[in-house]
This record gives structure tokens, sequence and C-alpha cells, in this order.
């Protein structure tokens, strides 16, 4: 029943998506993005063919940036993609938890905000925080990462959480992957959200899991 309903949500979601104007992300333009990389962590291999962008995880991860023209009025978002391989989670443990903090897709909205980066916070901050914050245009700042993620695990979707590691990481559990192949990642905003920037995440250095990952299309559903 829940099953049934979960794609029920995806079919509405797309029907809403088919009639709203939307940007078009291009996904099959590496380019267009940039990679971040963590120290001690291998990345991934990242590139473009026929359109679509694959992301190659060998107990990897390097998050992906694309910075918007100016911030942009969301009212959703549709991501189509595929993948294969496996995503090892351990016994008993909940996706997400330390050791088992790998997913397939985060895929990260950079919302507008307040919060800047002080002289001092700009000389100490982690690259992926500098990074994050080069996304707002000058006298303007960033509110935080709103990741909208797959899951593993069914009992986990829907649930939310602000991430441990930093109070500018918010993740929601939007679409449970069975198993590999084709799915749709798709969520509505309650009300439109001010987008700086996309961020993509999938990895497997956490789990020590091998998997590739192709984003056919990525759209941003606009006012």
């Amino acid at each position: 029943m829940k099953s049934h309903l979960n794609r029920l949500l995806v079919v509405t979601l797309l029907l809403y998506a088919a009639r709203t104007p939307a940007i078009e992300i291009p996904v099959g333009d590496v380019d267009a993005w940039t990679t971040l990389t963590f120290n001690k962590i291998p990345a991934n291999e990242v590139s473009a063919e026929d359109g679509r962008l694959r992301i190659a995880v060998r107990r990897s991860a390097s998050p992906l940036v694309y910075k918007l023209h100016g911030p942009t009025e969301v009212t959703g978002i549709t991501v189509r993609a595929r993948w294969s391989g496996a995503l090892q989670l351990a016994d008993g443990a909940a996706q997400g938890d330390k050791g088992s903090d790998d997913f397939v897709l985060k895929l990260g909205i950079v919302e507008s905000g307040q919060r800047t980066l002080s002289w001092l916070q700009r000389k100490v901050a982690a690259d992926w925080i500098k990074q994050l914050f080069k996304l707002a245009p000058s006298g303007a700042g960033v509110e935080r990462i709103n990741f909208l993620s797959t899951t593993q695990q069914r009992d986990l979707l829907g649930s939310e959480r602000q991430h441990p590691l930093s109070d500018l990481l918010y993740e929601t559990r939007v679409t449970h992957l069975d198993s590999p192949g084709g799915f749709t990642l798709a969520h509505e905003f309650a009300k439109p959200v001010t987008v700086l920037g996309i961020w993509i995440s999938s990895d497997g250095d956490d789990t020590q899991s091998s998997f590739q990952l192709e984003i056919e299309s990525l759209v941003l559903h606009t006012k």
C-alpha cells in the first residue's frame, strides 16, 4: 500500500512539473560543475556521455556543485536517474548513522539566507564551507543545504534530520530505492524557496561501497 502511495505521489509531482515553468540544469556538461574533494578520501570519477552525468563511486566521495545565474525562486525539483552496483550497509545500521553515512544520491538545494563568513571564519573554514558561501552573491548569505535524498531503508522514507556534523546541513529522505535501476527523485516545497545552487552528493567512503550513478535530467520548477 505504501509503495503504491509513493508511486502515486511521484506521478502527481511529474504531472505538476509538466505544467510549471522550469530550469533544466546541464547535467551533460561536466565543466559547468565544481568538484569538491576531502582530505584522505578518494574522489569519485565524474564524466558525461549522451547528455547524462555519470558518477562512479569507488569507496569514494566528492560533491559536485552548480551555481545558478542568480537567486531563483524554486517550487520543486525532479531528478531522473539510474544506478548500478551495491551500497553495502552494515546489518542493523540505520542509513546516515556513523559508519553508514553513504547515499546513492543526495540532491542538495542551497538556500539563500543571512549567514555569512567573517574574515577569521574564511581563514579557518573547511574548503566545502568556503565553496558553499561563494554561491551567494555579494552582500547576501546562505541559510543551509537542504538535501533531498534516496534511502535503501523503507522505514526512513519521509524522515528528516539536521546533520550532526553541521547545522548547515539538513536532510529529508524522499525516495526509496528497492534495488539498482532507474528511479525518479521528485519533491514539491511547501512554499517557494530562494535557491543559489545545486549540490550533488553520491558517496561510498563510509561503507566502502562501489556503485555508479547516472543522472539523466535535473529540473528545477519555478514560479
